[in-house]
């Protein structure tokens, strides 16, 4: 047994993170104790920690997470072979992760020794965790991660992440309504701390002068209130989108992904949103459709322009933005009526739909509408 091993003991494993201790230090200290690697896995507080470190393969860290992930679920499966025994972390009632110790060559039933290490663990790691949230900017932080965490794709384990987001003080089990936000001029976002209290959203700035969130179905801001957040953002100057309700947890990617697409959309949605929001959810369903759709129709516009220095494709834009009148279109253009009309007549032959009928008018149209979406898509950082 090492210093770190002498000077603690399982009794005063607690009071070293009441004095700054943190996950790793008690990891460190249970390790030393035992004479073996321990792991203390608490999901919504990051990473696994794994003293010493590097002393698991990957795999079987991969297994302890997913085994710390379905005690927090209520299920009791056996634990992976590497583990010796397992202690739950709990807040209060609930079961937030666990404390483990691995097995060593020769191990028989394990002691008490090693349950009481474990069982002090526990107890100091979930000291640990509630300090970590309430420590200054915590609360901003976590719920940062958790929406930074949401963007980048679906919760692996959906439980994990309705149970993150209630410690965070918002119930998503009955989905969410997400709200995107970009600011117009610098400065012009809300105290973050003003929106969370004022309208419960669980809302962070994601960076670039952008804030996401999600507004809890079921709750006293939704509905009428999500209208009266996006205003109050709307009021400082920042453009905003919200996306349709999501009512299952698990899609609640999409939804930011929804708001962020319609964000980055750089179009005019008067009288078009719907359809804007059904090609969007074809993206988030089966992206290949809407390539599939802008090849069909607009695409060939696009080689044609770039080959030839023309501009089909904005001569259509303008022509349908102003409900196909070659006049409106020339004067936005400005432009002779003629030369509108002849380079309709080319769209026509690259495309092989007509602009002045109404079912090559709305195919073109959507494949404008994939176009501008796929383009936003890209737009949006790689998380």
């Amino acid at each position: 047994m090492d210093e770190t091993a002498a000077r603690s003991t399982p009794l005063t494993m607690v009071s070293g993170v009441v004095a700054g201790d943190d996950l790793d230090q008690v990891a460190s200290s249970a390790s030393s104790a035992l004479g073996r690697p321990v792991a203390i896995a608490i999901p919504t507080l990051g990473e696994p920690v794994v003293c010493p470190s590097g002393a698991l393969r990957e795999h079987d860290v991969r297994a302890i997470v997913a085994y710390a992930a379905a005690v927090i679920r209520g299920e009791a499966p056996g634990p992976p072979a590497i583990l010796a025994e397992a202690v739950e972390v709990r807040l209060g009632p609930e079961v937030v992760g666990i404390v483990a110790a691995v097995r060593r060559s020769g191990d028989g039933d394990a002691g008490p020794e090693l349950r009481a290490w474990l069982e002090a663990g526990a107890a100091a790691a979930a000291v640990a965790a509630v300090m970590r949230d309430a420590q200054e900017g915590g609360l901003e932080r976590s719920r940062r991660a958790l929406l930074q965490s949401l963007r980048a794709g679906p919760p692996a384990e959906v439980p994990t992440f309705v149970e993150h987001a209630r410690r965070l003080g918002f119930d998503l089990s009955s989905g969410a309504v997400a709200i995107c936000a970009e600011e117009q001029t610098t400065g012009s976002a809300p105290a973050l701390g003003d929106l969370v209290a004022g309208h419960r959203a669980l809302i962070a700035d994601v960076g670039d002068g952008r804030l996401c969130g999600l507004v809890p179905l079921g709750s006293s801001v939704s509905g009428d209130g999500v209208e009266e957040l996006a205003a109050e953002l709307t009021s400082r100057g920042m453009q905003v989108a919200v996306s349709t309700p999501h009512r299952d947890p698990g899609t609640l990617h999409d939804a930011l992904r929804e708001a962020e697409v319609l964000i980055e959309l750089d179009v005019t949605f008067v009288g078009q949103e719907e359809t804007y929001r059904l090609l969007i959810g074809i993206l988030l369903r089966d992206p290949g459709q809407l390539e599939d759709l802008r090849a069909h129709t607009i695409a060939p516009l696009t080689v044609y322009d770039t080959e030839h220095d023309t501009e089909l494709l904005g001569t259509l834009e303008a022509f349908l933005a102003h409900h196909g009148s070659t006049t409106d279109t020339a004067e936005a253009m400005s432009l002779h009526r003629h030369t509108v009309g002849y380079r309709l007549a080319r769209v026509q032959e690259v495309s092989g739909l007509s602009p002045y009928e109404s079912d090559g008018r709305e195919r073109l149209g959507l494949g404008l509408k994939a176009h501008h979406i796929l383009d936003a898509n890209l737009r949006l950082p790689d998380l």
